[in-house]
């Protein structure tokens, strides 16, 4: 019970910087434009046709490869100065002990992951609250601009899949999308962990998670590859659902995502007991 109470107080001892730390207030307003810029004309075609959209955009946010790289690059940014180590974390880990102390940076990456796309869930609805109706139903806004051509008329930035329409409730989406994105937000935030813990610098682990954000833009249309990019599998539009396609199942994505995470998570918690403390300053 120690131990968790340890990696309790040390978890949310970084969540208490958050009100002082510019990079989160950056991350929020990055958000919020990205968010007010692609979901602008879905509003504005909704408004046109004088019919109001449902809340069901945030799905659609991940399907379009570049859009996709812009509202994952700033959770790189939040975990960019992992495994956390400044003055203050030097005298935290030499009071708590190394284990405790992982654990409570582990902790803090999963639930921060977690409130990231919880964020940006909430951003899609409350910025558009205005011309937004409240259904169960996808609505003749999202199903017009999955089904016919009028996305590319109104030269829509946010493609709004068919398949994703066709196989999946709303709610079913909003769920299966938000939880996918925040466990392979997990995989990215400890990959950085691990080789920044590694190297004692903040780059690699960046470059790294850079490199696989990138590489899910990269395999694109390649879906025989799919199953080796983790990134990629936050995207409904790339999961096979019948059995018909070579994209990755969901099963794999579920095993894929459990294993990668399991392993980073033994691997910061063994690199930490071994590593000796850099302080770096502060980004």
């Amino acid at each position: 019970m120690k131990l968790f109470n340890v990696a309790s107080y040390v978890c949310l001892q970084n969540f208490r910087k958050w009100l002082v730390d510019y990079r989160v207030w950056i991350i929020a307003i990055l958000l919020f434009m990205f968010t007010q810029i692609f979901t602008k004309e879905i509003i504005e075609f909704s408004k046109a046709i004088n019919i109001e959209v449902t809340p069901w955009i945030f799905p659609f946010l991940f399907t379009q490869k570049f859009v996709k790289l812009l509202f994952f690059f700033p959770l790189i940014l939040l975990f960019c100065d992992a495994p956390f180590i400044d003055d203050n974390q030097a005298y935290v880990i030499v009071r708590s002990g190394r284990i405790p102390w992982s654990l409570g940076q582990i902790a803090y990456i999963i639930i921060a992951s977690g409130i990231y796309f919880l964020f940006l869930l909430f951003l899609t609805i409350i910025i558009n609250i205005s011309h937004i109706q409240f259904t169960s139903s996808w609505g003749k806004v999202l199903g017009t601009l999955a089904n016919t051509n009028a996305s590319s008329v109104i030269g829509l930035k946010t493609f709004v899949s068919r398949n994703i329409i066709y196989y999946f409730t709303p709610l079913q989406a909003m769920w299966f999308t938000f939880f996918l994105s925040w466990l392979v937000g997990v995989v990215l935030g400890l990959v950085i962990y691990v080789i920044n813990s590694l190297s004692n610098t903040r780059m690699w682990g960046v470059l790294i998670a850079s490199f696989l954000l990138v590489l899910d833009a990269a395999v694109t249309g390649y879906s025989s590859i799919y199953q080796f990019s983790p990134v990629s599998w936050s995207n409904l539009d790339r999961i096979d659902i019948n059995g018909t396609t070579q994209m990755p199942s969901i099963s794999y994505i579920y095993i894929g995502l459990a294993i990668l995470i399991i392993g980073l998570i033994i691997s910061a918690i063994t690199v930490n007991r071994k590593q000796s403390i850099h302080v770096l300053p502060p980004i």
